[in-house]
């Protein structure tokens, strides 16, 4: 199943060079969030409410596809309700993980820009 959203606003602070943290909302964050934060929109919120990632599921952004390699348990209801979630783009660690991120690989982070599409892909 898939399941698409495109960023439709950057925050002036989201993007910190060298950090392998981003993190998304949805239209409902607050303007303190949006200055930290990448807004996207779901194409159907439908889908989006009935979403459920897991470890082994792809997230393509723009046209590079990365695997989840953990989820958070936050996660899930998160990106369902307020469509937020953290994406980590390191190995999950052992211990302290981020309880609203998704982990992912390859690690590099990719360029985010406005307009740029996610394509959550579930294998179940």
């Amino acid at each position: 199943m898939e399941t698409k959203a495109t960023i439709t606003a950057i925050g002036a602070a989201a993007l910190a060079p060298n950090d392998p943290l981003v993190i998304l909302f949805d239209d409902s964050a607050t303007p303190a969030l949006r200055e930290v934060t990448l807004i996207q929109q779901f194409e159907d919120l439908e889908a989006q409410r009935a979403m459920t990632l897991a470890t082994g599921d792809t997230l393509v952004i723009g046209a590079t596809p990365f695997t989840i390699t953990a989820v958070g348990q936050l996660a899930n209801p998160s990106l369902q309700s307020i469509g937020h979630v953290a994406l980590v783009f390191t190995a999950p660690p052992a211990e302290d993980r981020l309880e609203n991120a998704l982990y992912l690989k390859p690690t590099t982070r990719p360029h985010f820009e406005v307009g740029t599409t996610l394509t959550y892909q579930t294998n179940a």
